[in-house]
């Protein structure tokens, strides 16, 4: 960002305060993402409020710094409140959300968006009905260097994608116990919680995944759990590609939020672009001449100042952690598209989007069979 847009962003913000209303936004759910992602990202905001947090227990609703209720009802029955978070676990994305929407609320849901296709469905077309602004949680989609990446793809530099090495590694961590270790509660273990996520992402740069073949694992001995550790699956695109892709969170030394690791290569017949969520503001590319030479290592390149933050975004980019700042984006898109009316990916159809690759892997590894999307 250079010295003469962080000069004008000042007066941006004080245009925006003298023009544009207050927007009040309620929290369901005061866990992880909402204390790490959608809180601090609103705070970013101008002319935003955090009005209310719903959640059963006080202790996390008082971390927040914001006025608590019990009751996410009454939450919803709030007149000053235009827009909510569905922040909860999995199982009750569909019911918050339904009543939500019913109520004429803008919605923010977490991913996955339900538990099922059928109901993720119901939630896009209960939302389009309503006329409300909808939108699902896919927060690393705003990493600089998938964003750079995305460009690389659209503007042809990579050629035509043909194949697809994709995984989303991490340790196993006390957050990931609990209503993650249960079907009825999460709806699959390791791939509806970081799965959706690497799913999201490759789909985004490289086209729908049109069939695939999948296997998947327990490997701990926890009586309390009945879902997978681990899965991988082979796919097939749309656009002719292949793809591999591998979901894990046993694998020691990728502890969560610090070495959990990413990584996305695509090989176009044109070039190659390797993304790792261990450097967001760098890519490892082969392009033009270079690609042309296949002894030539890739290379890095920084990702330029254009793709670092969501078009129109106030936030200082060097203001926060790398690792992480780029989320807080995600919140100001939900807000600029509240304000614009106008509803922009990621929508609730890119969560049934996901959802429906979701539940294709689950049925291929049940069948042992090549299941299409």
């Amino acid at each position: 960002m250079g010295p003469n847009r962080q000069k004008l962003e000042p007066y941006a913000r004080r245009l925006i305060r003298l023009f544009v209303p207050l927007l009040r936004i309620g929290i369901i759910g005061a866990g992880g993402a909402a204390l790490g992602i959608h809180i601090p990202g609103f705070r970013l905001c101008p002319e935003v409020e955090i009005a209310a947090v719903c959640d059963p227990d006080p202790k996390a609703a008082e971390k927040t710094g914001a006025p608590s209720v019990m009751s996410y009802r009454d939450l919803l029955a709030r007149d000053d409140l235009s827009a909510v978070v569905n922040a909860t676990p999995n199982y009750l994305h569909y019911e918050i959300t339904l009543e939500a929407v019913a109520r004429g609320k803008h919605i923010l849901c977490e991913k996955p968006l339900s538990l099922d296709t059928s109901r993720a469905t119901e939630m896009l077309r209960a939302a389009e009905a309503a006329g409300v602004i909808h939108m699902t949680a896919f927060t690393y989609r705003y990493t600089p260097a998938l964003q750079y990446m995305l460009h690389l793809v659209s503007s042809g530099e990579l050629g035509a994608i043909r194949a697809v090495r994709a995984a989303y590694q991490m340790a196993l961590s006390g957050h990931l116990l609990g209503w993650r270790s249960t079907k009825t509660q999460a709806g699959s273990g390791v791939l509806a919680d970081i799965g959706s996520h690497l799913i999201h992402m490759v789909e985004l740069v490289a086209g729908p995944i049109a069939s695939l073949s999948a296997s998947d694992r327990q490997f701990r001995e926890d009586p309390a759990s009945d879902v997978e550790d681990w899965c991988a699956f082979l796919a097939e695109f749309s656009n002719d590609a292949t793809g591999v892709f591998e979901i894990s969170r046993v694998c020691p030394g990728r502890g969560a939020g610090i070495t959990e690791n990413i990584f996305i290569e695509l090989y176009g017949s044109q070039g190659s672009a390797v993304f790792s969520l261990q450097d967001p503001w760098g890519l490892q590319v082969s392009l033009g001449e270079n690609a042309r030479d296949p002894a030539r290592p890739l290379e890095r390149l920084s990702v330029p100042d254009e793709f670092l933050k969501v078009s129109g975004s106030l936030r200082d980019v060097h203001a926060h952690d790398r690792r992480w700042g780029y989320r807080y984006d995600q919140a100001w898109q939900f807000v600029e598209s509240i304000r614009t009316g106008q509803i922009r990916s990621p929508s609730f159809a890119d969560g049934v989007r996901c959802q429906a690759v979701l539940d294709a892997v689950l049925a291929s590894a049940a069948s042992r069979q090549w299941v299409k999307v």
